[in-house]
């Protein structure tokens, strides 16, 4: 009989060890107590207004985004401004090229034709000299000095034309580029 209790004592020891929590298992137990959320009456009125700054604060990048868009528009415009101006200015001097040239063609049309023959016999008709040949090569070499003074004017004034012409052309394909640029970013 003493057997058979020690025996119940020694079974009944050991059930109640292997029941305890020991080591890692008695760790993880009590942090999973503690890890469970507790109610704070505090929360709620935090998390409205956490709630309600994050909708600010979203609110507050449109804005942001809508007025960097407006400013890129409004830098786009000064730009399209400024172009539209130097093409304005680039059309006038094309103007004022032709305008020079006009005259410039009407000379070189008058010494063409005071340079032939009969147009220079007829200037000398009225003036006796010794020697006509000699003023008659004076007429000549005066118109053809004229002559290349005017033409040298004229290539000038067409060199010009082309490069304005060019610049123009340039110019207005920036306007062109700028006005879609202005367009893409007036797009919400």
């Amino acid at each position: 009989m003493r057997l058979l209790l020690l025996a119940t004592f020694v079974s009944a020891t050991l059930l109640g060890v292997a029941q305890q929590p020991t080591g890692l298992n008695a760790t993880t137990t009590s942090k999973k107590s503690e890890a469970a959320p507790q109610k704070c009456p505090d929360t709620d009125p935090l998390r409205k207004q956490v709630a309600q700054l994050t909708g600010e604060n979203q609110q507050l990048k449109k804005r942001v985004a809508d007025l960097e868009r407006e400013r890129l528009a409004t830098t786009i415009q000064e730009q399209l401004e400024k172009e539209e101006q130097r093409a304005e200015a680039l059309q006038h001097h094309l103007i004022e090229i032709s305008e020079k040239e006009d005259p410039l063609s009407a000379r070189m049309d008058q010494i063409n034709q005071q340079l032939s023959p009969g147009a220079i016999e007829s200037k000398l008709a009225g003036v006796g000299s010794l020697h006509p040949e000699d003023a008659r090569e004076e007429i000549r070499k005066r118109l053809t000095n004229e002559k290349t003074r005017v033409q040298s004017q004229l290539d000038l004034l067409k060199q010009d034309q082309r490069r304005t012409q060019a610049s123009l052309a340039t110019t207005d394909a920036a306007i062109q580029r700028l006005k879609q640029k202005l367009l893409e970013a007036q797009r919400p």
